[in-house]
């Protein structure tokens, strides 16, 4: 059985011919922002000797520089071609991240930091957007599903690894992360340049903006609101075992470690219903049903004993998993399926646009949960199980009945 299932994922790389670069680079990356994300805020305060306070401005401004980059990187895209832009947004990724061990103050800290979180966004917009052009609908979901469980693998590899340099707390050890990361950026590009080659752009639908499509838009801010559940995961359920359960606080590392497992594992199985818009928007519903039933079961987890808490939660973080994993497969059928295939750059800007707002909405939740107990994670399933709703509602039958109801 084992054997049957190595021999299947096997095959299935090998049909992504030259985007197994891709696939490689984005590996080599995410390990790089695996150690990105264990390292900048012990770096930035330890060594640099930045106030807390100065840190989380500093956070929010590069967050505000991304967002705006947002709009000029799908237009990028689309003009100059995915494959040159992701090139160009890794040299800089990598070249700010390197500059890193030059950062002494708040001002350089928001220079490199959004000059490296802006090339990393425009390597994710420009490979989405290549994908976009070289495959065909069921293709893309499941590349997309592998690549976010080699994404997973990476960010584990590269927030471990960093652990000994961690303990270190020298600035020569940080040094050494930081260059050790832009290497590991850097070596993306060739694994682009070995990469496929966009097919020509068909002609455009529609004159309009992608951020003039109302009904992506919509789309972009439902998918965007159902990200939210990142936050759910690292803030707000981690707070709520500390402070409402009696299960032992070392669960709190054993879930998120579960949860990565299981997406690895399944994230490709779960997403072989979501090859077009129909079956998106039944894996969505599945996923609504099973944020109910999770929050539920992590919700009522503070009233009762340990042991039946800890059973209750590591159920609930399944089944959260589970609606993740089906919610992020309908996501990649949206964002690709509604699009105009001549503007990928811009419609896979604007879908980004939707997940960085989603990121606010989840600390948001995080804190309704952390205000209001019990009645909060009923908000929680209320936002999350409508946003899926709404989310089949705005879905058309097919691709075909979109492109019939745009717009000049």
């Amino acid at each position: 059985m084992r054997g049957n299932w190595l021999r299947e994922k096997s095959v299935s790389l090998t049909s992504f011919g030259a985007a197994n670069y891709l696939l490689l680079g984005q590996f080599l990356t995410t390990i790089g922002t695996g150690a990105i994300l264990a390292t900048a805020t012990i770096f930035l305060i330890r060594s640099v000797q930045l106030p807390p306070v100065e840190v989380g401005i500093g956070m929010a401004v590069v967050a505000a520089i991304g967002f705006v980059a947002l709009f000029g990187i799908g237009p990028a895209v689309d003009r100059f071609g995915p494959r040159e832009v992701t090139i160009i947004s890794t040299v800089v990724a990598a070249t700010a991240t390197a500059c890193f061990v030059w950062i002494d103050s708040l001002p350089t800290f928001i220079l490199f930091e959004g000059l490296s979180n802006t090339g990393l966004i425009g390597m994710g917009v420009g490979q989405r957007a290549l994908i976009g052009r070289i495959m065909e609908a069921g293709d893309r979901v499941r590349y997309q599903a592998y690549s976010r469980s080699v994404s997973n693998v990476g960010y584990a590899v590269g927030s471990l690894a960093v652990i000994p340099l961690l303990e270190a707390d020298s600035r020569a050890a940080y040094v050494a992360v930081f260059l050790g990361i832009a290497l590991l950026i850097g070596a993306a590009i060739p694994c682009v340049l070995r990469g496929p080659y966009p097919n020509e752009a068909p002609p455009r639908k529609s004159s309009r903006m992608a951020i003039a499509d109302v009904r992506y838009v919509v789309m972009a801010v439902l998918c965007g609101l159902l990200s939210a559940r990142a936050k759910l995961l690292t803030v707000a359920i981690p707070l709520w075992i500390t402070a409402h359960t009696s299960a032992p606080l070392g669960l709190t590392g054993f879930l998120l470690f579960l949860n990565t497992v299981v997406v690895v594992l399944l994230q490709v199985r779960f997403s072989r219903g979501a090859a077009d818009l129909a079956g998106a928007s039944k894996v969505t519903l599945l996923g609504g049903f099973a944020f109910v039933a999770a929050f539920a079961l992590i919700a009522f987890a503070s009233t009762t004993i340990a042991g039946i808490a800890v059973a209750m939660l590591i159920i609930g973080v399944l089944l959260f998993t589970m609606g993740e994993m089906w919610t992020s497969a309908a996501s990649w059928t949206y964002s690709y399926e509604l699009a105009d295939p001549a503007m990928h750059g811009q419609y896979q800007s604007v879908f980004a646009l939707g997940r960085t707002g989603g990121n606010v909405a989840g600390s948001l939740l995080a804190s309704v949960v952390a205000a209001l107990g019990i009645t909060g994670w009923g908000v929680v399933v209320v936002v999350l199980f409508s946003c899926c709703v709404l989310t089949v509602v705005a879905t058309p039958r097919s691709r075909a009945a979109d492109l019939h109801g745009r717009v000049e």
